[in-house]
């Protein structure tokens, strides 16, 4: 399937479960929550740039 130029996957091509690497960043993210932390990005290239260091192969846990 093609949108705006930007070939997708079709609807019955779609994941219900994130993969490991995702999982792991959202389980993080949750556990950071519970824990009263969190990361407020005030703009798209303050989280493009946070993007960037959670997408390197190796980083620091958060929590």
């Amino acid at each position: 399937m093609e949108i705006y130029g930007v070939i997708v996957p079709d609807p019955h091509e779609w994941v219900d479960e994130p993969d490991p690497v995702t999982q792991r960043a959202i389980d993080e993210a949750r556990e950071d929550l519970a824990a009263g932390r969190s990361v407020i990005c005030t703009s798209y290239a303050a989280f493009d740039a946070l993007l960037d260091v959670l997408s390197a192969d190796s980083y620091p846990q958060a929590s």
